[in-house]
C-alpha cells in the first residue's frame, strides 16, 4: 500500500507543478468537472484515495498525520457525492467562482496540491538501505 501511495503522491506532485506552471490546464479540468457525473467520479476517487491513505498510514513516516489526511479526504469524497446529488448548482457555483478568481489563485491552488503531494511522497518514500 505504501508504494501505491508513493506513486500516487508523485502523480499529485506532478499535477501541482502543472497547476503552477500552466494554470490553464487546471482550469480546463475544472470546466469538465462541471457535470453531475463528473462529481460522482471525483467522489469515488476521493473516497478511494482516503481509504488508501488510511490503510497505508501505519507503514508511513507520519502515521497519525496520514490517517487524519485520509479521513479528511474520505469525508471530502462523501461531501462531493452529496453535493452532486443534493446541491449540484452550489457545486457548480463554487467551481465557477474558482475559475473566475484568476490565474494567481489557480497557481496558489497548484502550490497547495504540490505541498500535499510532496508531503505524501515524503511520508511513503522507500527507505534507503545502507550499503
Amino acid at each position: 500500500m505504501k508504494t501505491i501511495v508513493f506513486i500516487l503522491a508523485l502523480a499529485i506532485t506532478a499535477f501541482g507543478i502543472t497547476g503552477i506552471c500552466v494554470p490553464s490546464v487546471l482550469a480546463a479540468i475544472a470546466q469538465h468537472i462541471n457535470t453531475p457525473g463528473a462529481f460522482y467520479v471525483a467522489a469515488v476517487i476521493r473516497v478511494c484515495v482516503g481509504l488508501l491513505l488510511i490503510s497505508a498510514a501505519s507503514a508511513s513516516r507520519a502515521p497519525k498525520t496520514l490517517r487524519v489526511l485520509g479521513v479528511f479526504i474520505l469525508v471530502a469524497g462523501i461531501a462531493t457525492a452529496l453535493l452532486g446529488l443534493l446541491a449540484f448548482d452550489c457545486g457548480r457555483a463554487m467551481i465557477d467562482w474558482w475559475l473566475q478568481s484568476g490565474s494567481g489563485f489557480i497557481r496558489l491552488t497548484g502550490l497547495l496540491v504540490l505541498a500535499i503531494g510532496g508531503f505524501l511522497a515524503w511520508t511513503c518514500a522507500p527507505v534507503r538501505r545502507a550499503a
